[in-house]
C-alpha cells in the first residue's frame, strides 16, 4: 500500500475524537480498524492516543482533523449518545476520500464506523471502511 494511502487514513482516526457533549476530557486510546474492498491483505489494527479539551469537545473542534487542514466535516449531529457526520478529505493530487460516519458515544470513549470512498478510485481501490474505538485513560499529561 503506498505511503500517502496510509497517511490519508489515519488523517480520518483524528475526526471523532469528541463524539457527544458527555464526552469526558483527557487522553484517549484510539483503535482503529481500516477494511479495503478489494484488498486480498488487510492493514493491521493501529493504534494512537488523542488529548481532548474541553473546549474540544465544547465547540466540535475534536471533529476537524489537526492533521490535514484539508478534511472537512459536514452535516454533523449529535443526540443523545448518538453522532453522525460527513467527511470530504482532499489527498494527494486531485484525490479525494468522501463519505459519512456514525457511531456511539459515551462518558470515557466511542465506537464509530466510517464508510468511505476515493475519488477517483486510487489503484483499484474504490471503497473503504474504518472503524474506530476510544477509551478513556485518564488525564492529559
Amino acid at each position: 500500500m503506498r505511503p500517502f494511502l496510509t497517511a490519508a487514513l489515519l488523517i480520518l482516526t483524528a475526526l471523532p475524537a469528541a463524539a457527544a457533549p458527555t464526552l469526558q476530557p483527557g487522553l484517549y486510546d484510539i483503535s482503529v480498524q481500516i477494511v479495503m474492498k478489494g484488498m486480498p491483505m488487510q492493514m493491521p489494527v493501529m493504534k494512537l492516543q488523542q488529548c481532548l479539551t474541553d473546549r474540544d469537545i465544547a465547540d466540535g473542534k475534536a471533529y476537524a482533523s489537526n492533521k490535514n487542514k484539508d478534511c472537512k466535516i459536514g452535516k454533523l449531529i449529535q443526540s443523545g449518545n448518538q453522532v453522525s457526520y460527513d467527511f470530504n478529505c482532499a489527498m494527494e493530487g486531485s484525490q479525494r476520500m468522501v463519505g459519512r460516519a456514525s457511531g456511539t458515544t459515551h462518558a470515557t470513549g466511542y465506537d464509530i464506523l466510517m464508510s468511505g470512498r476515493f475519488v477517483p478510485a486510487m489503484e483499484g481501490m474504490g471503497e473503504f471502511s474504518q472503524k474506530l474505538s476510544a477509551k478513556r485513560l485518564g488525564a492529559c499529561k
